[in-house]
Parts: C-alpha cells; structure tokens; sequence
C-alpha cells in the first residue's frame, strides 16, 4: 500500500514544482517502476531511498508516523532549584535527531511523517496538538506510530481528585480523596506548585496512554527514556538523572479535549501496544556524556545497536542487547525493559529495510561530488571518539577519508585514488568502516570525587601522574572511565535510588567474606561490597555511576596516595580493558565468523551464547542472543570457534571476570610435538616459539582444547569475553601469555600484565607501522564480545 495523503496538505492551488517532483519520485518508486533509468531518475529527482521507502510501506501494510519529544532547556520554573545543572539535559535533543535518522534510514519512515517537538515546542499543549494533528487524525488501522519522550520523568501528587469529575475521574483514585502519587512527563512548561499558581502542568502516565487507545491503529511503539526516581549521591563523568528531584503538589490542569468524555485507564494498566522504558519505574534512568555529545544512555544504546543489526529484529531482543551495552558502558542497574507482545514483535512494529545496515549514512554532498556529511549514529561510540583524518570509511566500494567530525556529524572526501566508477556519492547512501585508527596514547581517565577535600585533590593528581597510563582529571563534566572516591554511607534511599546493583553485591560480599584473596592479607584488607553493606573508610574505585568496582575498597582509613600505589594494579587492568573495548567490531567485520559458548557440565553440552560477525552465515543459533545467561559457579564450560572464510584465522580469547580482573587463552603452537627450549625462545623444529596454530577454511576449534573444559569460578558476577581472530599471525601476543603460562595448562589467569598483552594484541592487528596509530583493516580481524553471568 503506497503512503496515504496527508489530509491537511490542502491548499487549493496546486503542488509547486518541487513537492511535484518530490512525490512523483515517491510514488514512480511505490507503484513499482524499479527498472526506471538512473538518468531518468535524476531528472525526476526522485529520492534514491524511495524504493525502499516503498518496500518497506508494502511489507508493513500501512503508514508509518512519529511523534518525537525531546526537552533539555527547562526554565527555573519546571525543576527545583537544587536540581543539579540548574535543571538542564544536554541529551535530549540528540535523542531526537537518532531517533529520528533511524527511523528514516532503516525503517522506511518518510520525513514527513516525523513530527520533532524539542525544547521550547514541547509544551503540555503544544506535545497535545501535535498528538491530535498528526497522530489522532491520520493514523488508520494497520498503521505504525511511535512515540519517544526523553526529558525529566517525575511523580506528583493530586490534590483535587475530588474535582476533576466523573469524565475524568481515575479509576485507582482513593474513596478519602488523599492525594494521589502519579508518575508523569514533564513538559518544557511544567511546573512545580506555588501558593499563588496551584495548577500542575506535567502530562500523566495515565493520560498519554489513554490518548494513545484512542488511536485506531493497535501498532503503537511508546518509548519513555525518563525517569521517576532520583539519586542519592553526586554523579561525575557528564552523568545526569532524568528524574526531577522533587515530587511536586498540585491541583490537576485542564483535561484534554479527547479525554473529556473518556475513563481515564488506571495506573497499572498496560500501554496500548509496546512500552520500552528506559529503565524500571523504581530505577534511575541516566544521561550520558560521550566525548563531545550527551545522549540518553537507553536511546543511544538502543539505536546504535538497530543500525547494525541484521533483520528480523524482535523488540526482546533489541531491549536484551541494550541491557547488555548498559552493564558494560557504566556499571550501573539501569535496566531498560519492554512491556507487551515483545517476542513477536518487530522492533517498532515493522520490519527493517534490506539492505540498509550500516555505521555511517551520507545526509548531504558537496557540488562536486567529493565530500560528503555523515551521520554517524551507528558507530559505535568508543570508535566515534577516535575518529581521525587516518581512519577510513567505504561507500559502494569507494574508499572516504574522514577530514573531520563533531558530535554524530562528519565530514569524509573520496580518496585520491579511489576511481570515479558508478554513480555519484547521494544522500542515503550507506557508509562502513574500512581501516579503524587508533592512538598508541590512549589513558584510562580517573575522575576525581568532587567530595573529596582539596587537600586530597592535590596528592590524588601527584599520585595518579606517576602511572604513565592514566590521566586524572577533577572536572566532573568531563567523560571518565572510572572514579577516586570514598563511599558514601547513611544515605536515605527512601525516596531516592541507588545506583547500586544491590542484590548482586551483596550476594558477592557473603561469598568474598569467607574467601581468601591476595587482597585480603593486606594491612588495609579489601571487600567486594558497597557501602551500605559494610562501612569502609579506605578510598575505592567506582564506576562512573558510583558502582563499587569490586576488590578495591578499603576497610580501614588510608591515605590516599598509599591508595594509589595499592590500586595501581587495578587501574592497569581497567586500562587494559578500555583498550580492548575498542577492538569489538563485530558489526563492522569483514571476516565470517562464529562463536558458540557451551556448558558441558552438570548439564551436557547446553548451549549458552552464539555471536557471529555479520559476513558469517546468520543460522539458527543466532536466535540464542538475548538476555544475558547465568551460569552456576563450578559449571564446565567451552567455546568453539568457527571460521567459514577461505584464509586461516589466528586466534585468542580474553575473559575479564567480576572484578575486572584480565585473564587469557594460549593457543597451542602451530607444531603440536614442538618442545620450547626457555633460553633461545624457539621449537626444536625451527618454528617460532610465539607463531600459534591457526583455524583452517571451513573448520572451527574448541577452547581449551584437548578435550578440557573450564570450570566457572567465583566471584559471582558478570563476565565478559572477547574473543580475537586476525589473518595475521599474533606474535607478540602469543610471546606474551608464553611467558606467563605458570603450568602446561591453556589458561593465563590472572595476566599479570594485562596492559602490556593489550597493547601487543593492538599491534600484532595493526597494519600500520611501529610508530604510527594503531590501523585495524576490518577485512583483517574479528573481535566478538558478549557477557553471561556466574551465580
């Protein structure tokens, strides 16, 4: 079915030229007139997405419309005056606009059919009207709509139940008339009560999802990236709360017009159609500040993921991936969760466009044809960060050279050498990594807590400069990687949230209790636990949602350049971590490959994980991606590695265990009776001792090999595994974890020297030279991560 006509485009004098040609090239494309010649089609300026735009319209049936509302500049009046930032989220807006492109670009939405409210636009009346005018009024049956709030979430209380009357009466109101404590939506002209001005402004949970059954189409998407609690403790790092801090008391504001003969639905009810949120209601939904762009942390997660993500998409499986990201992006229990039919359910309620994954997509060209502006939301924003003019992007086989890039925008020109064939750079057309280029200089960033005296601010920076790894910095707004800090203790987390996975912690704080470590029999012993498990006096790391990291907070009162010198081990392997991040390119990758994480014992050969590159062959385990597995402490595990290309394949494996702590596989050597002679560092026959075995075409390996398998160990947690295939031989690497083997076995845990293997890992995929950026080809190598719980 082509797009129907919008019924308020009436003017009475005809289309101008250009909406002529404009929805000519539309609907040349909906009626199925693919063979028109590309010359022809330049003349019609018909749209080159518009054939997809057409299949996707075909294959969903119907319309497809969007109502995004995004809000960061609250004046005074609508936030408390201790609200940290004066009120203001520097993401909000940017949700839009990657909500927006996603929706055009790999789901077929036209741009007309995207309404944007941001900032001053998106007030109570103004976010009504647009719902009415371009939701209300023009979805049918089997149409599409999504809906994407991002600001503050808040909870408010209703003084006057009593008076609202029956039309509008809430079904869950008490039969005393007390006030009654409902979650809402704050507006750009929402407000906190004042004895002069009663009237609240904020927009209800209940009144959205009661103009959202209103609409005539069952396919109803609504996204919520707010929150409804606040938090306890000061946040660093460019972090904020979506939540308003105060709960506000007020009267009700006039009922919208479309509800004023309806029943309101009860709190408790579900929302029409499917909800995603951010996080649970009891949890606190955060703002994230990447290098030079904030975001929230739920959409950007999200919407990154879709670009890259082959088709089918179920929304199950888009919120699993994005609570995956989460714990590895923070830390935090930010948990985003979906309600309704969401295994059944495509992602938005409508298919993804073939074809159309990608990092980059072009969004505009230069007059002669040689630059290009990009939109870059789907890359992946640790490679973002890094983007420089030696990186390298691909379009239609063409190689760009990115000149520049700010926030999700930038700028490429088609290489000197790369020939003029097939038609020019367009609008719409997709973008990938080719060579990804990293700095050899790349510091672990610590943030200093801004509680700390300043006293200790200056011997924490003296202390820090001295680990040539590390940079620290005491700017709270400014992206780290982790924080110095003490915690926090008799918080009152009554009406506020931790960020604290709580369960979890404690449950790891019992069993590290009656465990030995080489940490325990230190003179300032060390517990795995947050604060309000046990009251520590000693400096600690934490995430940048003030997660503990485990196996670093002290018992005892330290002085905080001794605590440094004691976490230095720590801070080389978190290090070595954010390095290794950088290399996951599993989307991105040119070479078919596969990993399949098995338990074989107590329950025989259960399959747990299967992640492969997008160029491998997508098969039925891939249906095992999903919410991250647990696994019980003292089960036997392996992995089996496949390569389906046509070049052998050098390997290695990374775990990193709940206290961050590096461990690593030793591939066997490429000659299986060679004998290592330590003092010359080679094989009787001649091979280097370092040169491991590789996985031939069309086969696969098992870790470990020779028929062993790997016991889960404690500490109970997540764990996070990388593993690394390269058409190069990893030398260094190899040499490395040589030397760190302490028995014949295949397992290096933990590395002591995890930085150093990392940075040898980086430089055996490097294609560059000894002293230049690291270059990574992405025909070159593979790095599949994925995570799965020990219980």
């Amino acid at each position: 079915m082509g797009a129907r006509t919008n019924p308020k485009v009436t003017d009475g004098q005809g289309l101008s030229r250009r909406s002529f040609f404009k929805q000519a090239g539309v609907a040349i494309a909906a009626l199925g007139l693919t063979e028109l010649s590309s010359e022809l089609a330049l003349k019609l300026a018909v749209p080159e997405k518009a054939r997809a735009y057409s299949e996707a319209l075909a294959q969903s049936g119907g319309r497809k419309l969007a109502l995004l509302i995004g809000i960061g500049d609250y004046p005074a009046a609508a936030v408390p005056s201790g609200q940290p930032d004066s009120g203001k989220l520097l993401g909000a807006r940017n949700d839009v606009a990657l909500q927006r492109e996603l929706l055009i670009h790999r789901f077929g939405f036209l741009p007309e059919d995207i309404v944007s409210l941001t900032n001053a636009q998106a007030t109570r009346e103004g976010i009504y009207q647009a719902f009415v005018d371009h939701l209300y009024s023009q979805a049918r049956a089997g149409d599409v709509v999504v809906v994407h709030f991002s600001g503050y979430g808040s909870q408010v209380r209703v003084e006057d139940a009593a008076s609202a009357g029956a039309s509008a009466q809430a079904v869950e109101e008490p039969s005393d008339q007390q006030a009654v404590l409902q979650r809402t939506l704050v507006p750009v002209d929402g407000r906190l009560p004042t004895p002069e001005r009663s009237i609240l402004n904020d927009i209800t949970e209940v009144e959205l999802k009661t103009l959202l059954r209103r609409l005539k189409t069952k396919n109803i998407t609504t996204v919520i990236d707010a929150g409804f609690v606040d938090i306890n403790v000061p946040l660093s790092g460019g972090l904020r709360s979506r939540a308003r801090s105060e709960i506000a008391t007020g009267q009700r504001p006039a009922t919208f017009p479309l509800l004023a003969d309806q029943r309101l639905m009860k709190e408790s009810d579900d929302f029409p159609g499917v909800l995603l949120r951010g996080g649970a209601v009891d949890e606190v939904v955060l703002e994230r500040r990447w290098h030079d762009f904030n975001a929230g942390a739920f959409t950007y997660v999200m919407t990154q993921y879709l670009w890259s993500a082959p088709a089918p998409v179920m929304t199950e499986r888009a919120v699993a991936r994005s609570q995956e990201v989460l714990v590895r992006w923070g830390g935090s229990n930010q948990q985003p969760i979906a309600d309704g039919p969401v295994q059944k359910t495509p992602i938005y309620h409508t298919p993804l466009i073939d074809q159309t994954r990608g990092g980059a997509v072009i969004t505009s060209v230069s007059e002669d044809g040689k630059t290009a502006t990009l939109w870059l939301g789907g890359l992946p924003p640790r490679v973002l960060e890094y983007l420089s003019s030696d990186s390298v992007m691909t379009c239609q086989g063409r190689r760009l050279n990115m000149r520049s890039h700010e926030a999700l925008s930038g700028k490429a020109r088609l290489a000197e050498d790369a020939k003029n064939n097939g038609a020019p750079l367009q609008p719409g057309q997709l973008v990938f990594e080719a060579i990804r280029t990293l700095p050899r200089s790349i510091n672990l960033v610590v943030a200093l807590d801004s509680r700390l005296q300043r006293i200790e601010r200056v011997d924490a920076t003296s202390a820090l400069s001295s680990l040539s790894f590390i940079s620290s910095t005491s700017a709270t707004e400014l992206p780290a990687d982790c924080l110095l800090a003490k915690p926090i203790v008799g918080t009152d987390e009554t009406l506020t949230a931790s960020l604290y996975p709580t369960e979890l912690m404690r449950a790891q704080a019992q069993i590290e209790m009656t465990q030995s470590d080489s940490a325990a029999n230190m003179d300032s012993p060390v517990i795995d636990q947050p604060a309000e498990v046990a009251g520590t006096q000693g400096y600690g790391l934490f995430s940048v949602t003030r997660s503990p990291i485990p196996g670093t907070l002290a018992k005892q009162e330290e002085a905080i350049k001794p605590a440094i010198n004691r976490l230095a081990p720590k801070l080389q392997a978190l290090a070595a971590l954010k390095l290794l991040r950088l290399t996951e390119n599993r989307s991105a990758s040119q070479l078919p490959v596969r990993v399949v994480l098995e338990q074989v014992e107590p329950k025989q050969n259960k399959l747990l994980i299967a992640r492969q590159t997008f160029k491998a062959s997508q098969n039925n385990d891939s249906s095992i991606e999903g919410f991250i597995p647990t696994v019980a402490v003292g089960s036997r595990i392996r992995y089996q590695l496949f390569n389906e290309g046509s070049v052998p394949l050098y390997y290695t494996l990374i775990n990193v265990d709940p206290r961050e702590r590096l461990s690593a596989f030793y591939p066997a050597l490429a000659s299986p009776t060679a004998v290592i002679d330590a003092d010359e560092e080679i094989v009787e026959e001649g091979t280097p001792a370092s040169v491991a075995a590789s996985i031939t075409p069309g086969s696969s390996v098992f870790i470990p090999t020779d028929n062993l398998d790997w016991a889960v160990e404690n500490p109970v947690g997540p764990v996070e595994t990388y593993v690394v295939f390269s058409t190069r031989p990893l030398t260094k690497t190899v040499s490395l974890l040589r030397g760190a083997l302490n028995s014949r076995g295949q397992r290096v845990s933990p590395l002591p020297n995890p930085l150093e293997v990392v940075k040898a890992l980086l430089s055996d995929l490097s294609v560059g030279s000894e002293t230049s950026d690291y270059m990574l080809d992405v025909a070159q190598w593979a790095t599949l991560n994925f995570a799965y719980k020990s219980v």
